[in-house]
């Protein structure tokens, strides 16, 4: 069987690269990126608000994570400075909130032993051996914000981006 080389040539490239240099400039440009970051923050308003909270201590690694950690883990961030300015992320703090897609997405039942240590604490008991977790129940708490704020998070920017796109062909 002969195989056909195809290629792809997108035109254009270019003077959209200098039209989001030239948008990253104005005033309208800064707008975007500062909605982006807006959009963010408000997807983990709700992702915090959507969070459960654990009824008790749990432990990660040795250390300890108070019940609403998940919640105070929440954070919104803009992009990284030398990569495109138009990004923005919510996500949460692994230090503060490891077990985050744990719960996001539940887990298999599973043996737990203690390693490194002669003893284990789970759920208030202490193992010296080995432990069965039973698993746990998905707990969409992050999909469920992104369902809960999309659209308002696309018509803020769809109302930024517009008016920097109009701003744009007006030569701001």
């Amino acid at each position: 069987m002969a195989t056909r080389s195809r290629h792809i040539k997108i035109e254009g490239m270019d003077e959209l690269t200098q039209d989001l240099e030239k948008l990253r400039q104005i005033p309208q440009g800064k707008a975007v990126q500062s909605a982006l970051i807006e959009g963010a923050e408000m997807l983990s308003r709700e992702a915090r608000a959507a969070a459960p909270t654990a009824p008790s201590a749990t432990y990660s690694a040795g250390r300890r994570v108070a019940p609403g950690g998940l919640k105070a883990s929440f954070d919104a961030k803009p992009g990284r400075a030398l990569k495109n300015f138009l990004q923005a992320y919510s996500f949460t703090w692994k230090n503060r909130a490891p077990h985050a897609h744990l719960v996001e997405f539940g887990t298999k039942p599973h043996s737990l032993a203690p390693t490194g240590k002669k003893v284990m604490k789970f759920a208030g008991e202490t193992f010296r051996k080995k432990a069965q977790h039973p698993g746990a129940k998905q707990n969409k708490f992050f999909r469920t914000a992104i369902a809960r704020t999309r659209n308002r998070i696309k018509k803020l920017l769809e109302d930024k981006v517009k008016a920097a796109v109009e701003a744009l062909a007006r030569g701001a």
